[in-house]
């Protein structure tokens, strides 16, 4: 954002990394002859400021960005599924879903598990569109019109008493 002052956009880093709005003017801005009731109130007007809030709001869109896979990774790591022996799987690695250990007095053993191979291979399916829609038949024996001939006819309310 080229409209920003480089100070403007230290106190609006700090604030998009979780630093209050008093702390990020400090770390911004020389607030040492300032009282913390000035420049709290000098930290609000410029967290209202207009080119201040679009900044924050492009660096959150960035961090939302990054944080949703794209089909492509997606697809990437469901192919790592099934190439990864599963043997070359440990506690660090992201495909382990889980890991147990256990201790006995003689031995000890660890145990990871990954997703399964055969879904991530459905799952690549239906990412790719490899299989063709369901088609679902519906029969019945009556009509809408023959079902609604069916219905009571009396009314749903009752009429008033006396009429």
């Amino acid at each position: 954002m080229k409209d920003l002052t480089e100070r403007q956009k230290v106190f609006a880093r700090g604030v998009f990394e979780g630093l209050s709005q008093r702390e990020a003017y400090k770390k911004a801005y020389d607030c040492s002859t300032k009282k913390d009731k000035t420049v709290d109130e000098l930290a609000s007007r410029l967290a209202r400021n207009a080119k201040v809030k679009e900044y924050l709001e492009e660096m959150n869109k960035e961090v939302e960005k990054s944080a949703v896979l794209t089909k492509k990774e997606r697809m990437e790591w469901l192919s790592r599924v099934i190439t990864t022996p599963i043997n070359a799987v440990d506690g660090e690695s992201d495909l382990c879903q889980e890991y147990t250990e256990t201790q006995g007095e003689t031995f000890s053993s660890t145990k990871y598990k990954m997703p399964s191979k055969i879904q991530a291979i459905q799952e690549l399916n239906k990412m790719d569109g490899a299989y063709e829609p369901e088609k679902i038949e519906v029969k019945s024996e009556h009509s809408f019109s023959s079902l609604l001939k069916g219905l009571p006819t009396a009314p749903l309310v009752p009429p008033p008493a006396g009429s």
